[in-house]
């Protein structure tokens, strides 16, 4: 009985060995980061645009940009692991540069709403 058993182990054992080497090749790595953001939105006809690019480009931190939306009842939207590849493709090379903590240009959409993003950390 054990001799019947050796061979079907052998057999399983080799089964399994191209399952497990495969899973560890299968493994894939984004060569793009993952981004913790905070976004600030603020209306231009609440805060004229040459003031939000200066009062954002005071932001140290994310808790600077917190505390500033705040300040001018901006909108403030934060999105953990936020993978490089769903953001829109002309922001990836700003925020790719953008160092941690600090502001972008103010971004706008045909000029009723105007936005910040902020990096707090990449993954």
């Amino acid at each position: 009985m054990p001799h019947r058993l050796i061979p079907a182990a052998a057999m399983l054992a080799a089964a399994l060995v191209p399952a497990a080497a495969l899973g560890q090749t299968d493994v894939r790595i984004s060569p793009l980061p993952d981004y913790n953001l905070v976004q600030l939105t603020v209306s231009a006809s609440a805060v004229p645009a040459d003031e939000f690019q200066t009062r954002t480009m005071e932001i140290t931190s994310c808790k600077d940009a917190v505390n500033l939306g705040k300040a001018l009842g901006a909108k403030i939207n934060r999105s953990n692991f936020t993978k490089a590849g769903q953001l829109p493709p002309q922001l990836r090379p700003l925020l790719k540069d953008l160092p941690n903590g600090m502001a972008s240009p103010v971004l706008s959409e045909g000029g009723d709403m105007l936005h910040v993003l902020v990096v707090c950390s990449r993954a």
